[in-house]
This record gives C-alpha cells, sequence and structure tokens, in this order.
C-alpha cells in the first residue's frame, strides 16, 4: 500500500495537481486621465481660479473634478483606482454653484471632449492613460 501511495502522489505532482491552488493577486484595476485645460471669459481673460467637474458621457457620472491656476489654467495628472470604462469622450462643467467667487458673472457651462488614449495599459490592473484638451469660454449672465 506503501508503493502504491508513493507511485500515486508521485503521478500527481508530475500531472501539476501540486500547483492547482488558485493564484492570488493584490493590487486595484487605475487608470490615469491627463488634463489640459484654459478657462477665460468671453473677451479672452482669465477668469481666475475655477473648479470644474469631468464627467464621464456613458454613464453622466462625476470622475473628478480639477480647480484652475489664477490664470485659469489647469495641467494635471489624475489617478484613479477604477477602470476609466469607455471613455472616449468626456463633458467637463462648470457650475457657479462651485465657484463663489463667479457668483453672478457666468453661466452654467459644458464642454464635450475627445479623449485621447496614451496607452491602452495591460488589461489587468494598468487600464491605460488618457488625456483631454480643451478650452472653455464661459458665458456672461
Amino acid at each position: 500500500m506503501r508503493v502504491f501511495r508513493k507511485i500515486l502522489v508521485g503521478a500527481l505532482a508530475l500531472m501539476g495537481f501540486a500547483g492547482c491552488a488558485p493564484k492570488v493577486e493584490y493590487g486595484c484595476p487605475h487608470s490615469t486621465l491627463k488634463v489640459t485645460a484654459k478657462v477665460v471669459d468671453q473677451a479672452g481673460n482669465p477668469v481666475g481660479k475655477t473648479r470644474l467637474f469631468i464627467k464621464n458621457l456613458k454613464d453622466n457620472l462625476i470622475l473628478h473634478d480639477v480647480e484652475t491656476e489664477d490664470d485659469g489654467t489647469v495641467s494635471k495628472v489624475l489617478y484613479f483606482s477604477y477602470e476609466l470604462d469607455n471613455l472616449s469622450e468626456a463633458n467637463v462643467v462648470y457650475y457657479e454653484e462651485y465657484n463663489p467667487e463667479h457668483r453672478g458673472r457666468f453661466k452654467d457651462d459644458s464642454v464635450t471632449v475627445k479623449t485621447e488614449t496614451l496607452d491602452e495599459g495591460d488589461g489587468r490592473w494598468d487600464h491605460g492613460d488618457y488625456e483631454i484638451n480643451f478650452n472653455l469660454k464661459l458665458k456672461d449672465k
């Protein structure tokens, strides 16, 4: 019986049954989005610090918010701890209520922008790097 057990264990080891335990991976799917923008008034002048919201057009959910510098520009890389699913376009939205220093000056506004894929990632943990570039000219009230 002992010999049979040793032969059986040896045969199973050769067939790979010793390595059948599930492979455990740790981490979190992630994506990045580089945002480059300029926000100006109708005359083309910078409007100061401005808070903008970036929405996914697929489900209209807010992905992130960004704030411009005093000159109305922003250049940031945003990190997401999830996959940016089908982000071929984004909607960048300006809400007056989130910009109290602009109260009474500008209407709520938005711009739809095409997303450029910089890197598709490996499809496992790295779900790619994307970029949006836009100019937003806010409308006077």
